[in-house]
This record gives C-alpha cells, sequence and structure tokens, in this order.
C-alpha cells in the first residue's frame, strides 16, 4: 500500500482563524490566561474530558465561522488527485475537530481524495494521529511506503520520531504543487512523470 498523511490547515488549505481571540475567549472560560491554545485543549483533557469538549466546541465555533475564507493551497486539489489517480491512499491528520475538518473538506472540494481523518476529537498528539491514521487504513510501517506531509516543526518532529519520510510546506516545498514531485518519488510514482 503506498499512504500519504497530510495535516490540513497550513498544508493543504489555509483556514484564517484569528486565534487571538480564540485564546481570549478560552482564557475568559478557564479564567486564567491561555499562552497556547493546544495545550490548553491538552491539560483539560487530561484533567476533565467534560471541559475539553466544552473547550473544543469553543474553538471549532471560531474555526467554522472561518471557513468562508477558506483557502487551497497552490497545487493541493492537483496533488491529491494525481495520487488518488495512482492509488495512493490519502489520510488527514488534523488539530481541528471533525465538524471543523468535514466543513473545510467540503468547502474545499477536497473531501472526494480522503479516504480517512484523524482529528483532535480522537487524539491530540501529532505521531498517534498519524499511527492512527495508518491503522484506520490498515497500513504498517516498515511494510506499506508511507510519506508524512506538514507545516510545523512538531510535524517535522512527529515524522521524524516515527521514521516516516516527512515533508514541510514552507520548508522543505513552498506549497503542495512543489511537494507533487518529492512525494511521488518516495512513493515509487516518479518514473510516471508528467506530474509538472
Amino acid at each position: 500500500m503506498k499512504v500519504l498523511v497530510s495535516d490540513l490547515d497550513g498544508t493543504l488549505i489555509h483556514v484564517p482563524v484569528n486565534w487571538s481571540e480564540v485564546k481570549e475567549a478560552l482564557s475568559r472560560v478557564l479564567k486564567s490566561e491561555v499562552g497556547s491554545i493546544f495545550e490548553a485543549l491538552r491539560d483539560a483533557r487530561a484533567r476533565d474530558e467534560g471541559l475539553f469538549r466544552e473547550l473544543s466546541r469553543l474553538v471549532e465555533e471560531y474555526e467554522v465561522n472561518s471557513m468562508k475564507d477558506l483557502k487551497e493551497l497552490r497545487g493541493s486539489r492537483k496533488l491529491l488527485k494525481f495520487l488518488k489517480d495512482h492509488g495512493v491512499k490519502v489520510a488527514i491528520v488534523t488539530l481541528q475537530s471533525e465538524g471543523s475538518l468535514k466543513k473545510a473538506l467540503e468547502v474545499s472540494g477536497l473531501a472526494p481524495y480522503v479516504d480517512v481523518y484523524v482529528t483532535r476529537d480522537e487524539e491530540l498528539d501529532r505521531a498517534r494521529q498519524i499511527r492512527m491514521a495508518l491503522q484506520k487504513l490498515g497500513a504498517e510501517m516498515g511494510q506499506d511506503v508511507i510519506v508524512f506531509m506538514g507545516d510545523r516543526p512538531s510535524d517535522l518532529d512527529a515524522g521524524r520520531r516515527l521514521g516516516i519520510p516527512t515533508i514541510i510546506i514552507g520548508s522543505t516545498a513552498l506549497d503542495p504543487s512543489e511537494a507533487i514531485n518529492a512525494i511521488a518519488d518516495v512513493l515509487g510514482l516518479s518514473s510516471e512523470k508528467g506530474v509538472d
């Protein structure tokens, strides 16, 4: 099996959420200053699942309200279509909620190219998200050909920890259109060029 596991926001699309407003809203609920939204969510999940769900729904409101201004990053659809045309399975791992992810895939038109996904509702740790996505596909590290694509240093760290070739948008490739050939090479599709 050949698999692309990809982050969503900042990697395939851009959702212009006002994260400062989200932090302020979370700070009001928690009655203490929030420095990192996802650390606040991790702490809440560790302490109280009900609190985690409350905070996650609050974040989801901001995410969904920003979808009207969603932008597909250059080459995202072309990349996913190319991979699907070549039998590659596509998994999305995201720190967005399932509701936000579904809305983003619908608005961007990328939904038909995605086989499985893992959201923050299931897991907040990126490496564990990747493992869960592979499990959903029935793929195994060391047996199947897998590449991971993200946009943050933490994505690179997760890919390295798992020993998966990792492409970082903004560093390894400027956008998904520039990642096509690198992903094709890792997955053994490069002999079929015409990707450019």
